[in-house]
């Protein structure tokens, strides 16, 4: 598999998004990782928004995480994103996150993606994430 490119995203942790003990909760990862996909999709050339507008939804079918090394309130994670399997209808997303202070990744995981209409049907993806090897 290709290393991950450049990160597309950089969050600074927020009190809100910790524990008691002060590190980021297990749970604002999923927000992170939806920040980071949709500027991987404006980086290439369309918007979730316009995406939308269009009639394709993005839904999640399969959330993964795995947590690596704590991150501290205040500090700031920047996350890559790749495309891990391409289809016609979904697509396979993974994240890596690493901790600005030291590079040390900080999370990984995966997304998986289905493309549907209005109405709920599978559709095909869009050529922005179809051909986005």
């Amino acid at each position: 598999m290709m290393p991950f490119p450049e990160p597309v995203h950089r969050v600074r942790v927020r009190y809100c998004e910790t524990d008691r003990m002060a590190i980021a909760h297990h749970g604002s990862y999923v927000a992170w990782f939806e920040e980071a996909r949709t500027e991987w999709l404006r980086a290439r050339g369309k918007t979730y928004r316009q995406m939308e507008d269009e009639g394709n939804l993005l839904q999640v079918v399969e959330f993964v995480c795995r947590y690596h090394k704590p991150v501290d309130y205040d500090e700031v994670v920047a996350i890559a994103v790749r495309v891990a399997e391409p289809g016609k209808a979904a697509v396979v997303l993974e994240y890596e996150c690493r901790r600005q202070r030291d590079g040390e990744v900080c999370a990984t995981g995966r997304t998986k993606l289905a493309c549907v209409g209005r109405d709920g049907k599978l559709r095909r993806l869009p050529s922005e994430l179809a051909d986005a090897t």
